[in-house]
């Protein structure tokens, strides 16, 4: 993970980071309010040693009490001392149960040592340290002296008594609670990784531009507050909108392997709730804005839904039911009675998938497949198909092997990580080109989402009847029927097929341009 990942993990689990901190303050503010405070008193003794005549000797002296400093805070603790100080007292204390009470503390580079001993009673901390450093005073004696008697060759003198404490040893309250904050927080942060580490799904666009080989064309913003209607409202303005048209300009400025525009588009993902019906819709729209005449074509004959998300009339419905893509690969209907134009009001054309039909993977395989593609091609300006998701169905790779290639989606927080490596690998083993890869639900801030942009935006409706003029080409062209020849957007019907959109400059190829945003819907 890098630190953009921890970044946005912590960003994301900012709650468990919070009660996790919470809980460390309140263990350490408990920790101190459950023990029982402790009073440490200390008495502070000074080694000497016979004193020389000369410097050198006095220098060999000091150097020899400082050792014997370390020796004898070894004795202050050990059970001779503690027993001794026991007898001294004649309190109802075992020498174990001093002993466990006792430290001694050498100072650095002095021949003082510090003798403390602690007790939840102020008072008989600073009675046991007293009676424990006269003993060691006693005990040093003895030791330091010759059986033959004579001066001891080093001692220990009690320098200060032991003090009577005022305030409790240890930490503070203060200090305890900021500890256990400080560990919650450390403890929060780890939790957070490893959550976002075993986390499968992909939280940011820089996660799917680690495993697409293509970059990201579009990135789509979650707009909450998008009414429920089928078609996106451009005209509205607002950061939803502007990512839309982002994704266009990029798909009309990109190159296939071949070197032409993309006009046939599948529109594809790894699973379903990717958003790929919502997508395709704003996708045609969003052509169709720019003036292009769109078909957009239900190619998942599997689960079909756009005829039900578009709110056909009760006629376009019936027809719907009756004929479309698959009738029309089965050689039963032609393209251009299986269209329909303007469904529910909309800019573009809808080639709905039609009656189930019995052997769906025969048909994309035929060759009247590729024929109706290259028709379609030839008849509009776009044609958007939305496409089954890739690892359950492999219509949708064959549709971008037939076309120009496939927009890859992948729905922030619930598009998986192993998925989208394997519909990318489907696509490569089809043969099919990668136009690029589109983000789809990102959140997108409410500031942002509400301001309008710069440029205009006209809606996005079907034009009027009587200012309807035939598309060029039209629903027609593939069978050659004049029937249901306006289609294509009738009223933008004067756009050129091969010149809607000028070559740039400098073509991006099909692996993308820049990274873009759009709307969020509950999409398949």
């Amino acid at each position: 993970m890098a630190i953009g990942d921890y970044l946005r993990a912590f960003r994301r689990f900012w709650w468990l980071v919070l009660v996790a901190t919470l809980i460390g303050a309140g263990a350490g503010y408990g920790y101190t309010l459950f023990t029982t405070p402790e009073y440490q008193s200390t008495a502070r003794l000074f080694v000497t040693t016979q004193s020389g005549t000369s410097v050198g000797d006095a220098y060999q002296n000091n150097l020899f009490s400082q050792e014997r400093v370390v020796s004898y805070a070894g004795l202050a603790t050990s059970e001779q001392v503690a027993a001794r100080a026991v007898d001294q007292l004649k309190m109802p204390i075992s020498p174990e149960a001093l002993r466990g009470k006792i430290t001694a503390t050498p100072l650095p580079k002095t021949v003082l040592l510090d003798v403390s001993v602690t007790d939840p009673d102020p008072g008989l901390a600073q009675t046991y340290a007293n009676a424990v450093a006269d003993q060691l005073v006693q005990l040093v004696s003895e030791l330091e002296t010759s059986r033959r008697g004579g001066t001891p060759a080093a001692g220990a003198i009690l320098l200060d008594d032991a003090n009577y404490p005022t305030e409790t040893a240890g930490m503070s309250l203060l200090t305890t609670v900021g500890l256990g904050a400080a560990a919650g927080l450390v403890l929060g942060l780890l939790l957070a990784a490893l959550l976002a580490a075993l986390d499968p799904r992909l939280r940011a666009r820089e996660s799917v531009d680690a495993i697409a080989p293509a970059k990201t064309l579009g990135n789509l913003v979650a707009d909450k507050r998008r009414p429920d209607v089928p078609v996106a409202n451009l005209a509205a303005g607002g950061l939803a909108a502007e990512r839309l048209r982002e994704l266009r300009t990029n798909l009309q400025f990109a190159r296939t392997p071949g070197g032409r525009r993309p006009q046939v588009i599948a529109v594809t993902s790894p699973s379903r709730g990717d958003g790929r019906s919502t997508t395709a819709i704003d996708l045609a729209a969003t052509f169709a804005e720019s003036g292009r005449r769109v078909l957009l074509v239900e190619g998942d004959l599997v689960n079909p839904t756009l005829t039900t998300t578009l709110g056909l009339t009760d006629a376009e419905r019936t027809r719907a039911e009756q004929r479309g893509l698959g009738t029309v690969l089965a050689g039963d209907h032609d393209v251009a009675s299986a269209v329909i134009a303007n469904p529910g009001g909309a800019a573009f054309a809808l080639l709905p998938a039609g009656p189930s039909p019995a052997s769906r993977r025969q048909l994309w395989g035929d060759e009247s497949a590729g024929h109706l593609v290259d028709d379609l091609r030839a008849g509009w300006d776009y044609v958007v198909v939305d496409t089954p998701p890739l690892t359950t169905v492999s219509d949708g790779a064959a549709v971008a092997a037939l076309g120009d290639g496939a927009l890859v989606l992948a729905r922030i927080g619930h598009t998986k990580t192993k998925p989208l490596r394997a519909a990318l690998t489907v696509l490569e083993t089809a043969g099919a080109a990668l136009l690029g890869t589109v983000v789809t639900c990102e959140p997108g801030h409410e500031r942002e989402l509400s301001k309008q942009p710069s440029g205009d935006g006209n809606p996005v409706v079907a034009p009027r009847a009587e200012d309807a003029r035939p598309a060029r080409g039209g629903a027609a062209r593939p069978n050659g029927n004049g029937g249901n020849g306006n289609a294509g957007n009738p009223g933008i019907g004067n756009a050129g097929t091969n010149g809607a959109v000028d070559a740039p400059t400098e073509a991006i190829d099909q692996t993308g341009a820049h990274r873009m945003s759009g709307a969020k819907r509950e999409g398949r």
